[in-house]
């Protein structure tokens, strides 16, 4: 079965200004857009460092102490080695996604995005993992989260299914939304600072 991934923990000391916000609102807004766009059999798994007050149809993973090595801590999904669409909180999934899960399910390669601003290079803000990635998690060694996962073999979302998954600050507020499915912020300039954009209105729910 598809799995749908986030994390969240508690801000902590090396939480930076960008994601000190997260709460368990964003948690379900988020998981409100999986199924909504996702007709895929799919399971919603958040992992996290405490157990939270979320609907039943969020399945937990409570890691005591997630979050004491920054963000590093994005890899740790990966030991799950399931079929997964894993996915920062800061996230909105705007359109059906279903070629996306099915990337998870039929291929053998993981899928990234292009890094907006360095598209030699893939970013992890959107994975789309098959089977058997949880090597992933289990060769980690405390590093930058990005930069570790660019060791793997991946290809591209951007040339795989060109349009579905854009940055918001590096397409989507210059250019617009379009057929985009799935928005990524990163940085500053976050879902709930733009909720008088009217497709945030529409999706962010």
């Amino acid at each position: 079965m598809l799995t749908a991934c986030s994390i969240i923990w508690d801000a902590n000391g090396k939480s930076r200004n960008f994601s000190k916000m997260y709460d368990e609102s964003w948690v379900v807004k988020l998981f409100n857009g999986f199924d909504r766009h996702l007709t895929l059999e799919h399971r919603n798994v958040l992992y996290t460092d405490r157990k939270r007050d979320l609907p039943d149809t969020i399945e937990q993973v409570v890691v005591p102490g997630l979050g004491r090595r920054g963000y590093a801590e994005c890899i740790r999904p990966f030991e799950m080695g399931c079929p997964m669409i894993f996915v920062g909180l800061d996230t909105i999934i705007t359109g059906n996604i279903d070629k996306l899960g099915k990337w998870c399910l039929e291929k053998k390669v993981m899928c990234l995005p292009r890094d907006p601003y360095n598209p030699h290079q893939a970013i992890n803000g959107v994975c789309l993992i098959p089977e058997g990635y949880q090597r992933v998690a289990r060769e980690h060694r405390g590093e930058n989260d990005m930069v570790h996962v660019r060791k793997y073999r991946h290809r591209f979302i951007d040339d795989e299914l060109p349009g579905y998954v854009r940055s918001y600050k590096g397409h989507v507020e210059k250019h617009g939304l379009g057929d985009t499915r799935i928005v990524y912020f990163h940085g500053l300039k976050k879902p709930h600072e733009l909720q008088h954009v009217e497709w945030i209105k529409e999706h962010w729910q």
